[in-house]
């Protein structure tokens, strides 16, 4: 953790789950720096590809891969990959039915649902060995997700359009 009031973390991004879109890993709009969002306790310092992970209530599945440096909510934890799994195949796991289930699952012992670290690093998977094979299961994936944006922002257009168009004809 890092205590974000030394200024050096001020022109960085500050996400947590309520940045992050439920079961999509999309970073919402309402993100602000460091400084904007004035920050007094300890947060998870991030870069680039890492993963950001809601831990508090695992059944709204919060999670995102990052392509920025910034600081994470306490909320959350920050993943590294290691033990030869790539960042992109570790973030395509988390999207899987098998995972969600299993941090739902052991989340529900408390009157606060989270999941600990303990029990995420307990989640059992299978993995191709070739980190190549995993690079380009995580790549698919990834392009997926930017093809549906890509699409989901198409139609918001078109549906703003359509309003546009319904205001001028029936005024």
């Amino acid at each position: 953790m890092v205590d974000p009031k030394t200024g050096k973390y001020d022109k960085l991004l500050h996400i947590g789950p309520g940045n992050i879109e439920s079961f999509t890993g999309r970073i919402l709009d309402n993100v602000n720096t460091v400084k904007d969002d004035n920050l007094i306790s300890g947060k998870f310092h991030f870069n680039a590809t890492d993963i950001i992970y809601g831990k508090i209530n695992p059944q709204l599945a919060k999670y995102t891969h990052v392509n920025f440096e910034g600081l994470a909510s306490a909320d959350a934890y920050v993943l590294d990959s290691k033990n030869g799994i790539t960042q992109d195949f570790l973030y395509v796991e988390l999207q899987t039915s098998e995972f969600y289930k299993y941090s739902v699952s052991v989340s529900m012992r408390t009157g606060m649902p989270k999941i600990n670290r303990d029990e995420l690093n307990q989640f059992s998977y299978l993995a191709p060995k070739n980190i190549e094979e995993q690079q380009k299961i995580g790549t698919f994936f990834k392009q997926l997700d930017e093809t549906i944006t890509l699409q989901q922002q198409k139609l918001t257009l078109l549906k703003q359009l359509k309003k546009a168009f319904l205001q001028k004809l029936f005024i």
